[in-house]
């Protein structure tokens, strides 16, 4: 098992910043929490105080066995388990989780299959600045087509890099997202990845490569509905829409 600095973890030590991260979560003692990446187990402490129960995931060996014998809290399983686990059927009510940034795309990714209430993230700056690029911007990408589909996000408080240990290279934001849509399933989000790759093309060109390469007779579409634009310049929405016509009309079955 890797060590945790080859995990990149960086590790919150800032106390007042932890008060107010917990004050902005609203967590209450009704809810049931599913935390990711339990590490040092400070703020799972401090989620174990104002939950009903909070189901906690640590990959890291040593983390592991350090919070196994120091926590101690009646309303906590620790697990020494990838919270990311496909085949985790645990429900929750909250996601919590404070990310490194090589995770936080699956992260977002797996939320968008999940049925939850609400989640609250600490993601690095510029990754939230993606997960909320506006089309036509130069980091409107999947994730954000998939996560503002999917979700309402907020930004709740800014966290610098030196609430953490050791410091990293950018601050982080902290963030509430609430569900605006049913969960989406792995298909849909392969759809949308795939679609994707033609960013910077129009839609009808898009609809005529399909035409080439899914052999389906086909003789109109209505770009009334979604204009001749580049796929970058339509909503997440439409986007979503444009991808479900092409996969009915089509049958690609990727």
């Amino acid at each position: 098992m890797k060590k945790p600095t080859k995990l990149g973890q960086n590790f919150l030590v800032d106390h007042a910043m932890i008060k107010k991260i917990i004050q902005e979560s609203k967590i209450n003692i009704q809810d049931v929490i599913y935390e990711v990446g339990t590490g040092k187990g400070i703020l799972t402490t401090e989620l174990c105080k104002i939950s009903k129960f909070v189901h906690s995931f640590e990959l890291d060996s040593v983390l592991y066995s350090h919070c196994k014998k120091n926590l101690k809290h009646a309303n906590l399983a620790l697990l020494h388990l990838d919270g990311f686990n496909e085949n985790l059927t645990i429900p929750f009510d909250v996601f919590f989780s404070s990310l490194p940034y090589y995770e936080s795309r699956n992260a977002v990714t797996w939320l968008c299959q999940r049925n939850f209430r609400r989640g609250i993230i600490l993601l690095q700056r510029e990754f939230v600045e993606k997960l909320l690029s506006k089309p036509g911007e130069k980091n409107y990408r999947a994730i954000s087509i998939l996560s503002q589909y999917r979700f309402s996000i907020k930004k709740l408080l800014d966290v610098p890099r030196t609430s953490f240990s050791p410091s990293p290279k950018v601050d982080s934001v902290l963030i509430e997202i609430y569900p605006r849509t049913l969960p989406l399933t792995n298909k849909v989000i392969k759809d949308i990845q795939f679609l994707l790759s033609f960013r910077k093309k129009t839609t009808s060109f898009i609809v005529n490569y399909f035409k080439k390469n899914y052999t389906r007779d086909f003789d109109s579409f209505d770009h009334n509905g979604f204009g001749k634009n580049k796929l970058v310049k339509l909503s997440p929405d439409d986007i979503v829409r444009f991808s479900t016509y092409l996969n009915n009309t089509f049958n690609t079955n990727k």
